[in-house]
């Protein structure tokens, strides 16, 4: 079987195909607006925030530069969300983790370890214990920075009297090839 991957003459080389509301790569269901991630100023925001795409003159060329980048995003996001460093110091945390967590202000936050008095994580079960050392390695935002890979699971997290489960999913954040730190996202159950 022979795909022709030429360009006619009507299309013009330097801009890509852009799917459209009635582009079958667009389901019906999204709306036909441009999505915000798409106006100049959001990218532009991502560049200055130094997330630009590899490859692009923007691109921040340290580590350091990157990290920098996330928080910012980070520290504006609507969703709740933590950033750690490498070492696992929390160095940025989204307004809405505050409440949900019943994580103290950010600035209190900042350079901690997050088992350092920040989280306080339970078992399942009714008495809902203390987790055994073994156990808090395989939380979801210290396991994407111990296996460099995704990782997803609830946590059940005691504030006073009071216990709240949540979903956790935790990407490591990297910089070429460079583990940087990871990014959680937390969900109520």
């Amino acid at each position: 079987m022979h795909v022709d991957l030429s360009l006619s003459e009507e299309q013009p080389r330097s801009s890509p195909a852009v799917p459209t509301p009635t582009s079958p790569l667009v389901p019906a269901q999204f709306p036909a607006s441009t999505p915000a991630a798409a106006t100049p100023a959001t990218a532009r925001a991502v560049v200055d925030a130094g997330l630009a795409v590899p490859g692009t003159p923007e691109r921040p060329d340290t580590a350091e530069a990157v990290l920098r980048g996330w928080i910012t995003v980070v520290a504006g996001a609507t969703d709740p969300c933590l950033l750690l460093n490498a070492t696992g110091l929390v160095t940025a945390c989204a307004p809405a983790t505050l409440d949900l967590l019943g994580l103290p202000e950010p600035a209190a936050m900042v350079g901690r370890g997050l088992l350092d008095g920040l989280l306080h994580p339970v078992d399942f079960t009714a008495a809902g214990d203390r987790l055994a050392e073994w156990e808090l390695t395989k939380l979801p935002p210290l396991a994407a920075l111990a296996t460099g890979a995704l990782s997803r699971g609830l946590l059940r997290l005691r504030h006073g009297s009071h216990v709240r489960t949540v979903d956790a999913i935790a990407t490591p954040l990297h910089h070429d090839a460079t583990l940087i730190g990871s990014l959680t996202f937390f969900h109520p159950v």
